[in-house]
């Protein structure tokens, strides 16, 4: 393979007329830029230059290769130009993932701000359990994820990731009206549900994996295995079965918008919280940094 910093110096050389001109150019010395150029003609095994009185002139050979030498140039100044766009966030993309309730009611605002920053980034957003997101940034597949774990619970997986609190999303308990745990908590909104007036309830849960075992986890402590009625992520669908009486539910406050008037929602005891974070890989690009810093400087939002 040719050796391209090679075919520079001789279109550098071709260029200014002479091996001090070249030179000139580059920054090089005479010297440095002749020695090069011999190289090159090892290489290709044929006289590139005839020097003359005045400087030199391209052989075929040497004139073929300027030509080629001219599209490198080309490539390299263009690479140089996307590379500065990049860092300057007039291009590039940003790859997002969030959890349904996130998705809906964290990320709008957060991507409006970004497009009217940066209009030039391409961006894409899905929608990912918490549990599937760590290795898919990991992986190269996205560029940053929100994701939650619960306190109290296990810490999510964030190895070899950087973790970036958000906010911490406090959980409610959906009842329906009259239902008999909240003669035990009091009238007032404001009164909490002990986790062990529930025993008896049945529950609607949420189908996601990091859900299901917060549910189990934290009935346990309060030394009962809930009873499952329905499995359901979609809170509308919640919000009819609690009202219906069907059962009781968890509802994280980013979801409270989505109960119908008629659910009872109270604050549990213990109390359990979703700590919601972005995760992004250890060297993150410029767009990412750029919608963390978009994130965070929203967290009171």
């Amino acid at each position: 393979m040719l050796d391209p910093r090679r075919l520079l110096v001789l279109r550098a050389v071709v260029r200014a007329g002479s091996m001090s001109g070249a030179a000139a150019a580059l920054g090089y010395t005479p010297s440095a830029v002749s020695q090069q150029v011999g190289a090159l003609e090892r290489e290709v095994a044929t006289p590139l230059l005839v020097r003359h009185s005045r400087g030199v002139l391209p052989t075929e050979a040497g004139a073929l290769l300027v030509g080629h030498a001219d599209v490198v140039a080309g490539r390299l100044e263009r690479a140089r130009e996307e590379v500065a766009d990049l860092t300057a966030l007039r291009s590039g993309r940003l790859r997002l993932s969030a959890f349904a309730s996130a998705g809906a009611r964290l990320l709008p605002g957060a991507i409006g701000v970004f497009r009217r920053r940066h209009p030039g980034v391409r961006l894409s957003l899905e929608l990912r359990e918490p549990e599937d997101s760590p290795d898919l940034v990991r992986e190269g597949e996205l560029d940053l994820a929100i994701t939650f774990g619960y306190v109290p619970g296990p810490e999510p997986d964030t190895e070899g990731l950087t973790s970036t609190w958000l906010l911490d999303d406090v959980v409610n308990v959906a009842l329906p009206p009259g239902h008999p745990a909240l003669e035990d908590a009091g009238a007032r909104p404001t009164d909490e549900i002990d986790v062990g007036t529930l025993r008896d309830a049945a529950w609607i849960r949420d189908s996601g994996q990091v859900c299901r075992e917060q549910l189990v986890e934290m009935c346990g402590a309060a030394g009962f295995t809930p009873n499952i009625a329905f499995d359901s992520d979609d809170f509308p669908m919640v919000s009819g079965l609690v009202e219906s009486g069907v059962g009781v539910a968890l509802v994280p406050d980013l979801a409270v918008h989505q109960m119908g008037r008629r659910v009872v929602l109270r604050r549990l005891r213990p109390r359990v919280v979703r700590r919601i974070r972005a995760l992004t890989p250890r060297q993150p690009s410029p767009a990412t940094t750029a919608m963390l810093e978009v994130l965070t400087s929203r967290r009171g939002a």
